[in-house]
C-alpha cells in the first residue's frame, strides 16, 4: 500500500527502544500478541510501527500514538466475523482505538485485540489497487517463466505400422 522504502525488518528490541514512558509496557504486550498470532517473517516495521504484511496484503499491526495506542485490523474477514465486538472501538475502516469503555480495563481491550489478531492470522488482508496490479503482473511473469516452452523438445516416438 505504501512505498517499499518505508519498510524495515522487525526487531522487537529496536522497536521497543523507540517507545518511551508508560506506553512501553503496553507496546511489549502488543508485540507479544503479534508474535503469537503471526509468523515472525511476516512482521515488518512500517514508518516506525509493527505491521503484518503477507503477499502485499496488510493484515494487522499497531502504532503507539500520542492519543493512545491504535491497533490495525485490515482483514475484511476478521472485520466481518468480529465486527459487532470491534465496532465500539473503530475509528476508521481498520483502526481500533485502544481506549477502554466504562466498566472495562485495558486488559479487556487487549484481549479483544488479541482475538482479532488471531482471527486475522487465518485470513488475508487489504491491498491497494496499485499493489494488486503489481502483484498480478509479478505472478504472471513468474508463471510464464515456469511454463516457458523448451527449445529442446524430445522428438515424437516413432511407431511401426502394421501392414
Amino acid at each position: 500500500m505504501k512505498p517499499a522504502n518505508k519498510f524495515a525488518p522487525y526487531r522487537r528490541s529496536t522497536f521497543l527502544a523507540t517507545v518511551e514512558g508508560p506506553g512501553r509496557a503496553l507496546a511489549e504486550k502488543l508485540c507479544t500478541m503479534l508474535e503469537q498470532s503471526f509468523d515472525s517473517k511476516d512482521i515488518q516495521i512500517y514508518s516506525g510501527f509493527p505491521i503484518v504484511v503477507r503477499d502485499m496484503e496488510w493484515i494487522a499491526g499497531f502504532a503507539m500514538r500520542a492519543s493512545g495506542p491504535v491497533a490495525y485490523c485490515c482483514s475484511p474477514a476478521t472485520l466481518a466475523e468480529m465486527g459487532a465486538e470491534l465496532k465500539p472501538y473503530m475509528s476508521g475502516k481498520s483502526c481500533i482505538a485502544m481506549k477502554p469503555r466504562k466498566g472495562e480495563s485495558m486488559d479487556d481491550v487487549l484481549a479483544l485485540v488479541g482475538r482479532a489478531f488471531k482471527t486475522a492470522s487465518r485470513h488475508g488482508g487489504m491491498i491497494s489497487k496499485t499493489d494488486a496490479r503489481k502483484r498480478e503482473t509479478a505472478r504472471k511473469k513468474t508463471a510464464s517463466t515456469k511454463q516457458a516452452p523448451s527449445s529442446k523438445r524430445a522428438a515424437p516416438a516413432k511407431t511401426k505400422r502394421k501392414k
